[in-house]
């Protein structure tokens, strides 16, 4: 899923929608300040209990800038991603988490972190509670709808 070069950049240039978010990384002081692990969380649950997706780490959501990350900083990022899968997830998930590079708006290759995240045969809670995406956002999910998936 959005796996070449050239449908991440026309995903991108085309924004967020039901499989692809897009995230900002913040530093303060060498650590990861945003997104927070819980936020991440959220977001990749709510992909594994929809279609499935694809979170960008290193671009801007609302410019759809690639802003990259510092090269020194991507085992933090990645330590970040591994922690909300493992720690904040339940059960937890297992996504596809691939180091890569995309050019920003003045043709300089950043890196980026891309996340794929695979339907899941679970229902995933995150901090926020049971989520799934709609759109290019993430809804609690109905009770009736949440008992379907329980079902089955």
């Amino acid at each position: 899923m959005l796996a070449t070069r050239s449908e991440l950049l026309e995903k991108i240039r085309l924004g967020e929608d039901t499989f692809l978010e897009l995230k900002e990384v913040k530093f303060a002081g060498g650590k990861v300040r945003g997104p927070t692990q819980d936020g991440l969380a959220d977001e990749l649950a709510a992909f594994a209990n929809s279609a499935g997706g694809v979170l960008l780490l290193g671009v801007e959501d609302t410019s759809r800038e690639v802003l990259g990350i510092p090269v020194e900083q991507l085992d933090a990022v990645e330590l970040v991603v591994r922690q909300a899968c493992e720690q904040s997830i339940k059960p937890p998930l297992a996504p596809i988490i691939e180091r890569m590079t995309l050019p920003d708006m003045g043709g300089v290759e950043q890196a980026i972190i891309r996340v794929e995240v695979e339907r899941s045969l679970f229902v995933h809670q995150s901090p926020d509670g049971y989520l799934h995406r709609v759109g290019s956002s993430k809804r609690p999910i109905p009770p009736d709808h949440l008992a379907r998936l329980f079902q089955q």
